[in-house]
């Protein structure tokens, strides 16, 4: 159920946005998934940043589809994260490679047939918000290395609606 002038879609990056580090160089594969907890080889539990799970599943409540934009050249590392964590099954769509943010959300725009001004991006990269914004993305930075937080997230859905 698309709110009036709000986002057709919410895209997140992975590293600092999603999970508190860069997986590709902070995390040791292979993963494994016992009871819900997933770590790597060396034993080292893979988190989320806490508010995480709670925003992905306002957005599915909403039916506000969710995408992934990473630039990480380890896609098929990421992808068996996301799927270990289970949090694949929020998403319509993944790109995850090694360029420019602006190429993903043109996959993305091109993919769910949305334009880049109803696009809501969320990265911890300063540059990536200037790189999308400069195509029309509305792009939220996530400082501090906090991740994605529910505060951030509603203050970016009411200031999306505001500007649209």
């Amino acid at each position: 159920m698309e709110q009036p002038n709000g986002p057709k879609i919410v895209i997140f990056d992975l590293d600092f946005t999603v999970w508190p580090y860069w997986a590709d160089c902070h995390l040791d594969p292979p993963f494994s998934e016992s009871n819900g907890i997933v770590k790597d080889s060396s034993n080292q539990k893979v988190k989320l940043y806490p508010d995480i799970i709670r925003i992905f599943e306002f957005c599915k409540e909403q039916g506000l589809p969710m995408a992934i934009a990473s630039k990480s050249p380890e896609t098929q590392m990421y992808g068996k994260l996301l799927k270990l964590l289970d949090i694949h099954k929020y998403f319509v769509q993944f790109e995850i490679y090694h360029r420019s943010k602006d190429n993903h959300m043109k996959a993305i725009k091109s993919k769910q047939n949305v334009d880049f001004k109803d696009m809501l991006f969320f990265d911890d990269e300063y540059g990536n918000i200037q790189t999308t914004q400069r195509i029309g993305v509305t792009a939220i930075h996530c400082p501090n290395r906090a991740g994605v937080t529910w505060e951030l997230f509603q203050s970016a859905l009411k200031a999306f609606r505001r500007i649209k």
